[in-house]
């Protein structure tokens, strides 16, 4: 039996923030707890301590009930190196639907994602981390450039980086990174663009248009991603779309990779 990793809201904020930790009161990690729904995940965590990966996707879909609707699988060539892209409307539990429906169709499917996601030990495998919020580690983008260079492995990239926003009257994406471009030219892999149906809550939305107003730095609604995840999510059937490949050498001279990166967003979209 693998060994059990527990959520610890607690233990992260010592970790990660050390100076600041004796000055938090016991009563903010307590609500922390509640807020980030720690009890519920973990006693997923440890229903299922021993699977990983794409097995984990598969019971954590399971205990919650969510189903999918998918479409164009077909579209996916049997042969080739591919970067999978998509929306980011849940922040969370899109890659892990994500990590079901494609991790057992490629052995070595890898997911980048934030580092904070990192502490769900039974998603490692499959994930990439990037700290959103501070300066890269160098073995993880050491890590990274592995996986882009290794020609069995595939990759899934959401490169709006952060999760879908209320932006002019509708939730969707911020403007897709540059990133995702450079990365596919330089690594000679066609992109594949996929659509996720789905939302958060209204709680989540009005929240993170409060912490836009109010000006704040931190982004406030990683914390309430968890309580998406296993609250708004349960019970939920949310549809999945497949588009057909775009070839690399599609991304020439004609745009630059911040042009590219927004006509591949438009390209995602037309597929809801």
């Amino acid at each position: 039996m693998d060994e059990l990793h527990l959520i610890d809201i607690e233990a992260v904020v010592k970790h990660k923030v050390p100076k600041y930790y004796p000055k938090v009161p016991k009563w903010v990690f307590r609500f922390a707890e509640w807020l980030i729904c720690q009890k519920e995940m973990n006693n997923i965590i440890t229903e299922l301590r021993d699977v990983k990966g794409a097995d984990f996707a598969d019971g954590m879909t399971r205990i919650l009930n969510v189903n999918y609707t998918i479409s164009g699988m077909e579209n996916i060539p049997d042969d080739g190196r591919f970067i999978f892209v998509s929306n980011h409307p849940l922040g969370a539990f899109d890659g892990i639907s994500y990590i079901k429906v494609l991790g057992h169709k490629y052995p070595k499917f890898k997911v980048i994602v934030n580092d904070m996601l990192m502490y769900i030990y039974n998603m490692r495998p499959v994930f990439l981390p990037v700290n959103t919020l501070g300066a890269q580690k160098r073995s993880d983008m050491e890590a990274i450039d592995a996986a882009y260079n290794d020609a069995e492995t595939q990759l899934l990239s959401f490169p709006a980086g952060f999760c879908s926003r209320w932006i002019d009257g509708k939730i969707q994406d911020v403007p897709w990174k540059k990133s995702v471009i450079t990365q596919a030219i330089e690594s000679k892999r066609d992109i594949i663009p996929m659509y996720f149906g789905g939302r958060n809550s209204i709680t989540f939305y009005a929240v993170e248009w409060l912490r836009r107003v109010a000006g704040m730095k931190f982004n406030i609604g990683l914390i309430l991603l968890p309580w998406q995840m296993v609250k708004t999510a349960k019970n939920k059937t949310f549809s999945i779309t497949i588009g057909k490949p775009i070839p690399w050498q599609t991304f020439d001279k004609s745009k630059t990779p911040t042009e590219w990166a927004q006509w591949l967003r438009e390209q995602s979209y037309a597929l809801k």
